[in-house]
């Protein structure tokens, strides 16, 4: 745990930041998994390689109705592209980095070919099954539900996801996993020096990593949120972040500022030819549906 000042570790394989390149290109993963950032490494633990071309990502992102109930709008898609960096809660660098623009998620990709991969993709969430329809437009390829249309679910939830595959798209594939778990997370306040103290409801497992956006609009700007500070800790609900590493968003003369926390679970596994990588967030604030 990064909890007194210690000198960082260099690794050319490791940087946190919102969005992951395809075909040489920073694209929005982070719009699939709903999240303001993420942890990009050299994930090698299934042995692929970043530039194989066959990709499928789902996502099961947490969102909270009117009255409170967990709800969820899963989304899948497939390409051939190339993926420099993918997002993995198996890789935990304990450490902040510098201020950068802050990009709202988007679910735009260029540069890559989308793919079929079957009439509909199958998943059984919390031992329910249904079925996200395979969605093509203006030569884009995805799988969701209809607009407007969630799951009920508990975060926690165990998944299996199947792709039936086709013919020239992308492979026949399974993989089971376990949903992102809910959390609470412990009012922010900057000190007026020191350590900034976060502290949140720890995971049940090691298996998943935490993420914190501090998000802010300096002043001088709109008021609009445009620069974030990310970090990524160890899931144990308690960490500390220096003043040298939050001062710019806590800055009195900031016009805004904002914490958003993301609970991480990834799975990847190795297809022929490319990877197929499942990915839950919980985030708080939790958004709505």
């Amino acid at each position: 745990m990064f909890r007194q000042p210690h000198p960082r570790t260099s690794n050319s394989c490791l940087n946190l930041m919102p969005l992951s390149r395809l075909s040489s290109r920073r694209l929005g993963l982070v719009g699939l998994v709903a999240a303001t950032g993420f942890v990009a490494s050299c994930d090698t633990t299934v042995g692929f390689s970043p530039n194989e071309l066959l990709w499928g990502f789902v996502t099961v992102a947490a969102q909270k109705n009117g009255v409170g109930a967990t709800r969820t709008s899963p989304t899948a898609v497939f390409f051939r592209g190339e993926v420099s960096s993918l997002p993995s809660a198996t890789v935990k660098p304990d450490s902040c980095f510098p201020a950068q623009n802050y990009v709202p998620p988007t679910n735009t990709f260029t540069g890559v070919t989308y793919l079929d991969a079957g009439t509909n993709v199958s998943l059984t969430l919390g031992g329910v099954a249904n079925d996200l329809p395979r969605v093509s437009a203006s030569g884009v390829t995805t799988y969701k539900l209809a607009t407007g249309t969630t799951l009920p679910y508990q975060p926690g939830d165990s998944i299996v996801v199947r792709v039936p595959g086709a013919n020239g798209g992308y492979p026949t594939t399974e993989v089971r996993a376990k949903t992102a778990e809910a959390f609470t997370l412990q009012p922010v306040t900057p000190p007026t020096s020191g350590f900034m103290h976060l502290r949140w409801t720890p995971a049940t497992d090691g298996n998943s990593a935490i993420l914190f956006s501090l998000q802010y609009a300096p002043a001088g700007g709109t008021g609009a949120i445009s620069r974030e500070i990310t970090c990524a800790f160890v899931d144990d609900g308690a960490d500390s972040i220096s003043a040298t590493e939050y001062e710019a968003w806590a800055a009195s003369t900031n016009l805004k500022r904002e914490v958003v926390a993301n609970r991480l679970r990834t799975v990847l596994q190795n297809i022929s030819g490319g990877g197929f990588q499942f990915i839950s967030t919980y985030t708080v604030p939790t958004p709505t549906p």
